[in-house]
């Protein structure tokens, strides 16, 4: 039997609960640091020896949900299997998101973010005993109502999941006419494919989008003249022979992989391929040095009008050149 740091054994256990346990809020504190005990979510802990998975999840939930109330959102998501926090988010535990019918007061408690809204039947799912919005009305949310970058991201990783499609969000978002974000809700829909494979994938090829570029089609593989398999590319325009890498710091800082990466490159241009390699500081950044590379990667005249908040007010502008 494996040997666990609390009383509460593979359970997950709410942070009120350490009382009747016989621990205080010290030596929670200390087991976290020391990492015997983890945080699932705001406010529900484990033990480290636990393995993360959708039943430990749905049940730290449950810990801090009340009845009458409908997981969704950023947590709704993550009960699905989908990470659909922002960039950076990571280093604080969100609350979770949690949501009553319209017309109701907001929940408020800590560990917990409170909305309200219209639920119909359809919008609402259980995952091992945790009442949650559905893969579709999840997706709908998200899309209207997260960053551009971010809402984009979570759709293409829910658009992966088994049974869901672009016309199921669709039909949801044609519900919330005249809500918050329907507009880039359907803007988003439009554009997400669950073949990206990564966030910093999905934000890359979106802010090719926004530039005015044609979509980028997501995982191209690459064969030889032999026909032998030689890379598969993150994103790019086949018609052309061209596309854009994203250069992870984590995934490519150590000497032997980014030798690996310049000689699989270098296959990968010896069949005809142009490449652009970008980085998070031009994906996440304001300049235009992301714009201006995909530009000449392409062909491409690049301008700003107007209109566009990306570009603070102004409007992307491309043109084939002849």
């Amino acid at each position: 039997m494996p040997s666990y740091a609390t009383s509460f054994g593979p359970e997950p256990f709410a942070a009120r609960e350490i009382d009747d346990a016989g621990l205080t809020r010290d030596q929670l504190r200390l087991l976290v640091a020391r990492g015997a005990v983890r945080r699932v979510v705001q406010g529900v802990y484990v033990d480290d020896l636990v393995p993360d998975s959708l039943e430990l999840r749905a049940k730290a939930v449950a810990r801090v949900v009340p009845a009458g109330r409908v997981v969704c959102g950023r947590t709704a998501a993550w009960l699905w299997g989908v990470d659909a926090l922002a960039m950076g988010a990571h280093r604080v535990l969100p609350d979770v998101d949690v949501m009553g019918d319209a017309g109701t007061a907001a929940l408020r408690r800590t560990g917990t973010l409170g909305c309200t809204g219209p639920l119909t039947e359809g919008d609402v799912d259980n995952v091992a005993g945790v009442t949650l919005t559905s893969p579709a009305r999840t997706a709908a949310d998200l899309a209207r109502l997260l960053r551009r970058p971010d809402a984009l991201a979570a759709l293409d990783a829910l658009f992966r999941l088994p049974g869901l499609g672009r016309e199921q969000v669709r039909r949801v978002l044609d519900r919330f006419v005249g809500y918050r974000g329907v507009v880039q809700g359907r803007e988003l829909v439009a554009v997400a494919d669950g073949r990206s494979e990564s966030p910093q994938e999905s934000r890359t090829r979106l802010r090719c989008i926004d530039a005015g570029f044609p979509a980028p089609e997501p995982q191209i593989e690459v064969f030889d003249r032999s026909g032998d398999f030689v890379a598969r590319l993150d994103m790019g325009w086949r018609e052309r022979l061209k596309a854009v890498e994203f250069d992870g710091d984590a995934d490519h800082s150590t000497l032997p992989q980014q030798r690996w990466d310049r000689d699989r490159r270098r296959r990968v241009e010896s069949c005809g391929w142009g490449l652009a390699v970008v980085t998070t500081e031009q994906v996440m950044g304001h300049g235009l040095a992301f714009e201006h590379g995909i530009a000449e990667l392409l062909g491409i005249g690049f301008s700003l009008t107007r209109n566009h908040p990306r570009y603070g007010g102004w409007q992307a502008r491309t043109r084939w050149d002849a």
